[in-house]
C-alpha cells in the first residue's frame, strides 16, 4: 500500500508510520535488551507534548427554555429547562499534530466525539445532571486527556 499513512497517538507522543507489505507481517520472537541499553533508553529525551490540549472549564446555569418553547422534541433531554448546567471545553490541536479522535463523556456516558487535526479548534459544552456529582473525560482512544469533577447546583 505505498503512499498511505498509518498515524498511532501513544501516550504523549504521535508517530506516523508508512504502511507496507511487510507491516503485515506478524512478530513473533521476543528480544532481550542488555542492561547497558536498557539504561541508555531510560536516559532518552522527554516525549514530545501531547498532539492536543484540552481546557474544561466551569459549570454554568443556562435557560434552555426558550429552546425547548420553540422545539419541544428536546424536553426530554431538558427535564428542568429554566435550570440546565452546562460545562464548556476547547480542545486545541498542535500546528503539526495528526488528526485526533476525541469522545467527552459524563459520568461514562459519551455526549460527544469528533476529531481535531492540525492547528484545529473545538470549542463546544454539554449539559450535567443538576444537583448531582458528575465526572466530565475527555479521552482519545484508550488515553485520557483530561478529566474533572462538578456539582452544579442551578
Amino acid at each position: 500500500m505505498p503512499g498511505r499513512t498509518l498515524t498511532f497517538v501513544l501516550a504523549a507522543a504521535a508517530a506516523a508510520v508508512p504502511v507496507t507489505a511487510a507491516a503485515a507481517v506478524p512478530v513473533t520472537a521476543a528480544v532481550a535488551v542488555p542492561a547497558a541499553f536498557a539504561a541508555t533508553a531510560s536516559a532518552a529525551p522527554a516525549p514530545a507534548p501531547a498532539p492536543v490540549q484540552v481546557q474544561l472549564g466551569d459549570a454554568r446555569c443556562q435557560d434552555m427554555s426558550a429552546l425547548v418553547g420553540s422545539m419541544p422534541m428536546l424536553a426530554a433531554a431538558f427535564p428542568d429547562p429554566a435550570h440546565t448546567p452546562s460545562v464548556e471545553y476547547r480542545i486545541t490541536a498542535a500546528p503539526d499534530a495528526p488528526t485526533t479522535p476525541y469522545a467527552v463523556k459524563v459520568n461514562g456516558e459519551t455526549k460527544g466525539s469528533g476529531s481535531v487535526g492540525a492547528k484545529g479548534l473545538v470549542l463546544a459544552s454539554t449539559p450535567l445532571p443538576n444537583n448531582a456529582r458528575s465526572t466530565v473525560e475527555v479521552t482519545s482512544g484508550d488515553q485520557l486527556l483530561a478529566t474533572r469533577t462538578y456539582t452544579p447546583a442551578c
